[in-house]
């Protein structure tokens, strides 16, 4: 797709746009890959103040798709959001673009994140571990989530047999961390089988949540291996959420208390320990447990802070669906509260 020629389009050159991206990965956007190539070139170029001078051109569309056409490959390889993403986002545009200049293709199945040997999470933390304390659960979570990302992406998109894999392995560490021999209120410390967790709730959180709504408040519950697997490898997009409302809370069974507070000694530290998206995710399945066990009051709170966060969070919604609407009166008295803005 050649550009026009003249002064200014000969100064748009496919090298510009590779540094319009490489500056707008310092803004740490988030990249999500239902954004589109194209309105993710738009806040690229709105981002280096380009809009008025492509639209001065006689055919500013060229620009505009010549840089989607740069930007769809890695966006095609993406499994999900990447939260302020951008930075990861230019250097993988860089990464290909390398090897489209240099000729190269890399086989299907290497990854695009690392040219370097991929070290197992907990390697890699304990490699570089302080002191003689077990890893941060934070950097284990940020640590799986490298080795997710790096051993999945690949120039055909995101590796299925990678992502079932996590998945799958998540389904075994949940029945693992529920199985523990823990105390009223104790929080899980196997760090190992949380940070698994943490990275299912960044990169499949509803699935995931299903997954353990089905396995706390499900009639049949504790369910099987196999049963949790089934439910975790259901895409984010497939789950019904108004059919597991309707199955799990509007179905008039009491759940299991000693089997609520286990799942709570799980979330709790996943909760203080995960990247913020997946914290309110965590939250909002929170709210269906607090609604379950009959507390609409700390269900509205949790549900209310998940969709304060997130307006898409579909547990969240429907925890609000299912409570009666707030009494205007105290709508009234929570603008006193919150200092005159009407509080949620």
């Amino acid at each position: 797709m050649p550009l026009e020629n003249t002064d200014a389009e000969e100064r748009i050159t496919r090298e510009t746009m590779i540094g319009w991206i490489e500056h707008w990965g310092e803004s740490y956007d988030d990249v999500r890959p239902d954004d589109g190539a194209m309105r993710l070139a738009n806040r690229i170029i709105e981002y280096n103040a380009a809009t008025e001078t492509i639209e001065a051109l006689r055919n500013p569309d060229a620009v505009y798709d010549e840089l989607a056409s740069i930007l769809q490959p890695v966006l095609s390889s993406m499994d999900g959001t990447y939260f302020a993403g951008s930075e990861w986002f230019a250097g993988e545009v860089d990464r290909m673009e390398a090897d489209r200049i240099n000729g190269e293709q890399p086989e299907e199945t290497d990854g695009l994140a690392s040219e370097e040997p991929r070290i197992p999470f907990i390697v890699e933390s304990e490699a570089t571990a302080a002191d003689t304390d077990e890893p941060p659960l934070d950097e284990l979570i940020t640590a799986a989530t490298h080795e997710y990302l790096d051993s999945g992406m690949t120039y055909d998109g995101f590796s299925e047999h990678v992502r079932t894999t996590w998945r799958n392995a998540a389904a075994y560490d949940w029945s693992k961390l529920m199985a523990e021999p823990r105390s009223t209120g104790e929080w899980s410390s196997d760090a190992n089988r949380l940070a698994v967790l943490g990275v299912m709730m960044q990169f499949a959180p509803e699935s995931t949540c299903m997954m353990i709504a089905s396995d706390i408040l499900a009639e049949n519950a504790p369910l099987s291996l196999p049963a949790l697997r089934e439910r975790i490898n259901t895409p984010d997009g497939m789950v019904n959420t108004d059919l597991l409302f309707s199955r799990l809370i509007d179905n008039g069974t009491t759940p299991d208390p000693a089997r609520i507070d286990m799942a709570m000694g799980i979330l709790g530290p996943l909760e203080a320990n995960a990247p913020t998206d997946a914290c309110y995710r965590i939250i909002g399945l929170k709210a269906m447990l607090s609604l379950a066990m009959g507390d609409g009051e700390k269900a509205r709170e949790l549900a209310e802070q998940a969709i304060g966060y997130d307006a898409s969070d579909r547990f969240a919604s429907s925890v609000l669906d299912r409570l009666p609407e707030t009494d205007p009166a105290m709508e009234a008295a929570n603008v006193w509260e919150n200092g005159g803005h009407l509080g949620r």
